[in-house]
C-alpha cells in the first residue's frame, strides 16, 4: 500500500501490469486461505480451540486478501493522471 505514493513514477504500462500482478497475487493468496478455512469446515482438522483459533485467522487472511485484490483491480482502473 505504501508503495502506491510512488505509481506517479511509473508508465502508465507498468502500473497496470504492476497493478494486475498484484491483484493476481492478493487473490491467489485469499484462495488458499478460503480453501484453508473450507477444509476446516468439512471437518478435515480436529476440531479443538487451536483449530478454531485457525479458522478464524484463515478468514481474516481471506478477506483481508480479497480486499487487497479488489483494490488492486480498482487501482488499475483509476491510474493517476
Amino acid at each position: 500500500m505504501l508503495r502506491s505514493v510512488f505509481f506517479w513514477l511509473m508508465t502508465p504500462e507498468q502500473l497496470a501490469e504492476h497493478l494486475n500482478r498484484e491483484a493476481e497475487y492478493f487473490e491467489t493468496l485469499a484462495t488458499k486461505y478460503r480453501d484453508l478455512a473450507e477444509a476446516k469446515d468439512r471437518g478435515e482438522f480436529e476440531s479443538s480451540t487451536q483449530t478454531q483459533s485457525l479458522r478464524i485467522a484463515a478468514e481474516a487472511g481471506a478477506r483481508l486478501n480479497e480486499a487487497l485484490g479488489q483494490w488492486a483491480t480498482w487501482a488499475a482502473a483509476h491510474p493517476p493522471r
